[in-house]
């Protein structure tokens, strides 16, 4: 399958009739053929699942915390002005926009060797 019915296919999945998400989708399904050395003209539909979860991530958390990244306050200290976040493995910027170690773990089996088809 290639990178644009990809696409098109998780936006049907989705239910996303606008194009407003197009540019986030396309990103990630390149962020993961990147990462397991996939032609983009030659997705496996095996993906689409994986794909489709990621994308899913994001547009749940920009409709709770809006667009963009909103690191969570773990503690506030007014006397110095000292603000402590929460980073943990689910909500830093990296893994929500990236490829967290669960999603690795995910597409590992899908990996291949660069320079081999």
């Amino acid at each position: 399958m290639t990178s644009e019915a990809m696409v098109n296919r998780i936006k049907e999945n989705l239910q996303l009739k606008t194009e407003d998400h197009d540019l986030q989708i396309v990103d990630t399904v390149m962020l993961i053929c990147d990462y397991c050395n996939i032609d983009p003209a030659c997705i496996p539909d095996i993906l689409e699942p994986i794909i489709r979860r990621k994308i899913k991530g994001i547009l749940d958390y920009e409709a709770a915390n809006g667009t963009g990244y909103q690191p969570e306050i773990a503690s506030i200290k007014e006397g110095d002005g000292t603000i402590t976040w929460a980073q943990t493995e689910g909500n830093t910027k990296a893994t929500i926009y990236g490829l967290s170690d669960s999603d690795k773990a995910a597409l590992r089996r899908h990996r291949r060797l660069r320079g081999y088809v």
